[in-house]
């Protein structure tokens, strides 16, 4: 447990999920320190009562201010993966970052644990049969590979005695995530089709899920020196999925598929654009491998030890999302029209994403 009044540091307190940490520790009566590249980006949480420490998760200044009489340290800073994104950037931010958090961790005598935000991804493709925590890793992208590299330094660390955690995170979506937006824009502008005849699988969690998997990897004694998968109890297809997100949103998705060989030949055309547009492209290779392999987790072993199993179903998660992209103004307050056809499916659907 964090002791009273002992600040909680949570690095990359302004993305996705180190938001929603911050908020939720902040709102328990938990004093929390948020290290953020940007005051600007850290001002709602600093209204909340969050202590900012201005800097870059690479600076080792910065992070030792930051990390500074801290029990419990958070460590979610870095990129997730985006198209055109360069492979030294994920490096930089997940690799060396990662090395200067343990630096600092190990200079300082307050510290009683590390909860670090891994990635499912560090295991690459899974096929359809779920893969354990102690699978060998298998990284596919630039991101992973990095991620894969941070795991690595601290399991390293955790063999020379540092109190640390691993959280592996699945698909986490849900209100205040952008990544998926375009996802979702796509199925309601009824632009959708699952690629390829061979279903592929995904494991989503959903956002307050996750947060609470992350709370209990840094208050029980269990968590200690292991490493934990975090997903939905069960996996989901991609394309019910979108039909999931379509009925929330009163849409409804292509009957059929874009076949392998036309997304193939989209997708060629995406990796030759220059890294801004390569973002907006229909489709990549990286996200084409994406879409069409599967990547399933056990997630026994968070059950067994920490008696966490996410809470929330897939139906409920998705309206959340939903509400949250409509009132945010991703989404249209009111359904899209019906549209489309194949082939406006393969210039402008799915290639949107950017998880």
């Amino acid at each position: 447990m964090t002791s009273a009044g002992a600040p909680v540091l949570v690095t990359g307190g302004t993305g996705f999920l180190g938001n929603a940490l911050a908020r939720r520790l902040l709102a328990e009566g938990t004093a929390v320190r948020v290290l953020a590249r940007s005051a600007a980006r850290a001002s709602e949480l600093a209204a909340l009562g969050a202590d900012v420490v201005t800097g870059d998760i690479t600076d080792h200044a910065a992070v030792r201010a930051a990390a500074d009489g801290a029990r419990t340290v958070y460590h979610l800073a870095g990129p997730l993966l985006v198209p055109g994104v360069p492979a030294a950037e994920y490096h930089r931010a997940h690799a060396v970052g990662t090395a200067t958090v343990l630096d600092c961790c190990a200079e300082s005598p307050a510290l009683e644990r590390l909860v670090h935000c891994s990635t499912t991804g560090v295991l690459g493709i899974t096929g359809e049969r779920p893969a354990a925590e102690d699978a060998p890793l298998r990284p596919t992208t630039d991101y992973e590979r990095a991620k894969a590299a941070a795991e690595t330094a601290v399991r390293r660390a955790m063999a020379d005695g540092l109190p640390a955690v691993i959280a592996r995170p699945g698909l986490v979506y849900g209100p205040g995530d952008v990544h998926l937006a375009s996802f979702f824009q796509a199925i309601a502008r009824g632009v959708f089709l699952p690629i390829g005849r061979k279903p592929a699988w995904l494991h989503p969690i959903y956002i307050d899920d996750m947060t609470e998997a992350l709370i209990q990897c840094g208050r029980q004694d269990a968590a200690l020196g292991e490493c934990f998968h975090f997903a939905g109890t069960a996996p989901v297809r991609i394309s019910e999925l979108a039909r999931t997100i379509a009925r929330a949103e009163r849409s409804r998705v292509l009957p059929g598929y874009l076949p392998l060989t036309v997304a193939r030949a989209v997708a060629r055309f995406g990796d030759l654009l220059p890294p801004r547009a390569r973002q907006r492209a229909p489709l990549t290779s990286s996200r084409l491998e994406f879409l069409t392999n599967s990547r399933v987790y056990e997630v026994g072993r968070a059950r067994e030890r920490l008696g966490f199993v996410a809470a929330t179903d897939l139906r409920a998660g998705i309206e959340r999302a939903v509400a949250w992209y409509r009132a945010a103004g991703y989404l249209p307050s009111a359904p899209a029209p019906e549209r489309t056809t194949a082939a406006s499916a393969a210039g402008s659907g799915t290639g949107e994403l950017t998880w």
